[in-house]
């Protein structure tokens, strides 16, 4: 690591995407939990981060708000920007990380260091009903913007260092996000883990995250 203010962002690590019970629970969450509290506690960071997906019951990205959509099925979204009719197909998925709930609720562990350490900023995202989230900087349209930049550059962070769930969505749209701000950006690939391992699709992540200049390691 480089002498510049570093941050290092944990994304969405939340008791929905952990099994055995969340509602989507990503293969092998669990097992990042400890090597993450390690990496808070050994790093010197400039800034930690901890992002919780945050949804109202009517949230846009959930099947059930669609009439005759399945979860994990595409459907169309436009911009909810008035006038704009950008259109994106977009996975819906079943009802996750509900506001105020357990399943919104962080691993236990994680819920302990927030304590421990008042120093950490949970920063919340997904909370406009209308629209999907997975960057932690912005929705999918790059309409609205969360108020990470911001933290980031009031703090004078030039480096992030991006752990979490899941690599393949909200990890790595993240990273890209964080890479076209201008933000030294790596990916710790051993403190995430990804709904689809499939080869292919860790090829094309990997190859995604080089165009974008955001290191995998």
């Amino acid at each position: 690591m480089s002498n510049d203010r570093k941050a290092l962002l944990v994304i969405d690590v939340q008791n929905d995407f952990l099994p055995p019970n969340g509602s989507l629970a990503v293969n092998g969450g669990n097992e990042i939990i400890q090597p993450i509290l390690s990496l808070i506690e050994k790093e010197d960071w400039d800034m930690v981060i901890m992002t919780q997906d945050w949804h109202s019951m009517d949230h846009t990205s959930f099947a059930q708000n669609h009439e005759n959509v399945a979860d994990f099925e595409s459907v169309k979204y436009n911009s909810p920007v008035v006038g704009d009719t950008r259109e994106q197909d977009v996975v819906v998925w079943p009802v996750h990380c509900v506001q105020n709930t357990k399943g919104s609720e962080f691993h236990t562990d994680l819920k302990s260091v927030l304590l421990d350490r008042p120093d950490i900023v949970v920063l919340k995202k997904g909370y406009l009903k209308d629209r999907e989230y997975y960057s932690a900087f912005n929705d999918i349209w790059n309409d609205h913007k969360t108020e990470l930049n911001d933290l980031l550059q009031d703090n004078n962070i030039k480096e992030v260092y991006i752990v979490g769930i899941a690599l393949d969505y909200c990890v790595k749209d993240t990273a890209i996000s964080a890479s076209q701000l201008g933000y030294k950006t790596t990916v710790l690939k051993d403190y995430c883990r990804a709904i689809d391992t499939s080869q292919t699709a860790m090829a094309n992540l990997t190859e995604n995250f080089k165009i974008h200049n955001i290191t995998l390691t």
